[in-house]
């Protein structure tokens, strides 16, 4: 009977653990998101948003390392850094970070990233949609593709942040 007892009681600390960090990466989450609301559509998006990230987890805001520092960060919490529907429209309820920087049309960091060859971003981190692999490029080719979404958005723009992303490396879902 103590060993059931031990089990159950176990368990529900596992479970405790989970529901506390799915907490904790939730509210990580919407603090970068935010972050990059405020900063993505002004006139140095990349300084404000690199500068963001490395005042959030403790790193000298002169770095001269900084660019990838702040790489290694969004590659290492591509996973958990989900924007939800938060007052800024997405295509989707809920979109990985740099996706959500293109639904909502303010991609200039994210341009920022594809040509700068300092910053080290793998451009082939997946959700499954569907599915289905879906890369950061899927994602700008369903805009692109999609004449009905396409009115909302510059596709020269897109294309050519899709032409960057190629250029740094990035597939597309299928090719992974």
């Amino acid at each position: 009977m103590k060993i059931i007892n031990l089990i159950v009681i176990l368990f529900f600390i596992g479970i405790n653990t989970i529901n506390a960090q799915n907490s904790d990466n939730e509210e990580l989450a919407s603090q970068i998101c935010m972050l990059g609301y405020r900063t993505w559509g002004n006139t140095a998006p990349t300084d404000e948003f690199d500068r963001g990230i490395l005042k959030k987890i403790g790193t000298d805001l002169n770095d001269p390392n900084r660019k990838k520092i702040v790489s290694d960060y969004l590659n290492k919490h591509s996973n958990i850094l989900i924007c939800v529907d938060d007052g800024i429209e997405g295509l989707r309820e809920r979109e990985q970070l740099l996706k959500r920087s293109v639904s909502s049309g303010l991609y200039g960091y994210l341009q920022q990233l594809a040509i700068d060859k300092e910053y080290s971003v793998d451009f082939n981190k997946y959700e499954i949609i569907n599915s289905k692999k879906e890369t950061l490029l899927d994602f700008i080719y369903l805009i692109i593709n999609d004449e009905n979404l396409a009115e909302d958005y510059d596709i020269i723009e897109l294309e050519a942040l899709a032409d960057s992303i190629e250029k740094r490396g990035g597939k597309r879902g299928k090719d992974l």
